[in-house]
């Protein structure tokens, strides 16, 4: 093997021999002839093996020892005594304080080739399995490092805003020091309340490394108002493009829209997500449907969701598999009838915390194998007789710059792209529209669903009133948009000063047939009836709005904004 030796000694004729010996091995050498420089060169020149005398000037050989080990280093670098018979002493203060092996300077050349050739051979060992030395060496400061880290993240996460909702409740117990469980929440624009729960394969750091990517992309999303679909194709394609394939992450994804009273669901290797009556009673659950995240490629992913309109108050209840597979001192698993039993008795309001109270009775004091996760989601029932009105901001004292934007969507982009959140996050990042980008959602969302609903398809709203209708609904509408071949949605956008008040005005136009928008001027003078589920829309959008026109045959629609 060769090596880079650092001979250290304040007289040339001493060195000669060890220099000698070394060069005619093939090995490297730098000389350094005092403490200091030592130093220096050990940090320049990296050696190998070092021989020094004990006696240095300017700092003698022991402290320079001690300063040598006291460095961070990732290998060992033996360090050999040079020195006359008669400072044995100091050769031993020296190996105390970190030295190696001593020689005494009076040893013939063919000893020193013998001792360099030894610790050659040793560091060629050694060289060999370095990676494995460096990984025992260095285990206690990266374990460290990482807990200090992975509580740091995880704590940010836990602290998101969105896990503070009023509706949500949560848990989420690790196995091990790190949960691979995750749970998120975010309430989009529009109000809707996004939630998340997530179990990666395995536990422990290397399933929570596994499933937080997750959660960037999943309050990006939610913040656009992007719908779960959309979400979980863009989740998957993240863990697909880097995680090895033996690692996956099964989610569940849920939507609640209060205003509209539905409930968007898409579950992917999780236990079923359930929703109960006010007495606990399960009315409707959603079993997976899919495989877990980051399995398939993003041509075989099906993202399709299933929404549901709901008629009275209960609650979510989403839940990793750990829980149901917590096991009591007899190995029998608590399983979905069990979990189903502590919460059917479990007063409403209290069913997390007796949920968790229940498992921890079940395991009877053992750990479990599994990370335990459990989100439950209080989901009312809102029907308000006034609408809330839109906050405005204070007007700019220099008004606005004035901007437009014209767009135009075809077939293909009706069919396949979520409009709405794409067009909110391109004009949200206009200074002056960004605090104003849950009304703008709620706004584009009714004109455009609007347009491309009754206009485009040519559906009927009042489908959704009969028993069972909006499910038929939103079966109707995912035909049509797949057999459609023709149809356009064209919108413009105006910001600019009207008097002392900046506005926007917003134009949509559709290719639809229209309708008698005469007939609007009754629905703005009554609130409709809040059982149906059509006309809502319009009348939300005319309490945000200053103005809200249509025009043409009915398939023009204007609205103008105050900010």
């Amino acid at each position: 093997m060769h090596l880079r030796i650092l001979i250290a000694d304040a007289v040339p004729a001493d060195i000669e021999p060890l220099e000698a010996v070394a060069c005619k091995l093939g090995h490297d050498v730098m000389i350094a002839q005092d403490g200091i420089a030592l130093l220096e060169k050990h940090r320049d020149f990296e050696p190998d093996l070092i021989f020094m005398d004990v006696a240095l000037p300017q700092l003698n050989g022991v402290e320079a020892v001690r300063r040598i080990r006291a460095l961070p280093s990732r290998r060992w670098v033996p360090i050999i005594f040079f020195s006359v018979p008669a400072a044995a002493e100091d050769i031993v203060r020296g190996l105390d304080a970190g030295g190696d092996d001593y020689l005494f300077k009076t040893a013939s050349p063919p000893l020193i080739g013998a001792k360099i050739n030894s610790y050659a051979r040793t560091l060629a060992i050694q060289r060999d399995v370095r990676s494995y030395l460096q990984e025992l060496g260095s285990w206690r400061e990266d374990a460290e490092e990482q807990n200090k880290l992975g509580q740091h993240v995880v704590s940010r996460l836990l602290d998101a805003a969105g896990l503070s909702d009023p509706l949500l409740q949560w848990m989420n117990t690790p196995a091990e020091t790190f949960s691979g469980d995750l749970v998120c929440a975010a309430r989009g624009p529009g109000d809707i309340l996004y939630a998340m729960l997530a179990d990666a394969a395995g536990h422990g750091l290397a399933a929570a490394l596994t499933a937080l990517p997750l959660t960037q992309v999943f309050y990006g999303m939610a913040a656009k108002g992007f719908p779960i679909q959309t979400i979980a194709e863009e989740l998957n394609r993240k863990l697909k493009s880097f995680l090895p394939v033996e690692r996956f992450v099964a989610a569940s994804l849920v939507a609640l829209d209060i205003r509209n009273q539905t409930i968007d669901v898409w579950n992917g290797g999780n236990p079923d997500i359930l929703f109960l009556d006010e007495n606990g009673t399960v009315v409707l659950r959603w079993p997976s449907r899919h495989p877990p995240l980051g399995i398939l490629p993003p041509d075989l992913f099906n993202s399709a969701s299933e929404t549901v309109n709901y008629q009275h108050p209960g609650e979510l209840v989403l839940f990793s598999d750990g829980i149901i597979e917590a096991e009591d001192p007899a190995g029998r698993r608590l399983n979905l009838e069990g979990l189903e039993a502590i919460l059917g008795a479990a007063p409403e309001g209290l069913r997390l915390a007796t949920l968790e109270q229940g498992v921890m009775r079940h395991l009877a004091g053992r750990p479990d194998h599994d990370d335990l996760s459990a989100i439950v989601v209080r989901v009312p029932l809102e029907r308000r007789q006034t609408l809330r009105p839109a906050p405005t901001a204070a007007t700019a004292e220099t008004g606005v710059s004035e901007w437009r934007m014209e767009l135009s969507w075809g077939v293909s982009e009706l069919r396949d792209m979520d409009v709405v959140p794409a067009v909110l996050g391109f004009i949200s990042q206009i200074q002056v529209l960004k605090a104003h980008q849950g009304q703008l959602f709620l706004i584009l969302s009714e004109l455009f669903n609007n347009a491309l609903d009754h206009g485009v398809l040519g559906l009927d709203s009042r489908l959704k009133n009969a028993e069972g209708g909006f499910e038929r609904y939103l079966e109707s509408r995912e035909n049509s948009l797949k057999t459609l071949s023709e149809g356009r949605i064209a919108m413009a956008f105006h910001l600019h000063q009207s008097g002392e008040r900046p506005v926007l005005d917003i134009r949509l136009e559709d290719s639809g047939r229209g309708f008698d928008y005469a007939r609007l001027g009754q629905l703005f003078d009554a609130m409709p009836d809040l059982n149906q589920h059509h006309g809502r829309g319009i009348l939300l959008v005319k309490s945000l709005c200053r103005e809200l026109t249509y025009s043409g045959p009915g398939n023009v629609v204007s609205a103008r904004y105050l900010l």
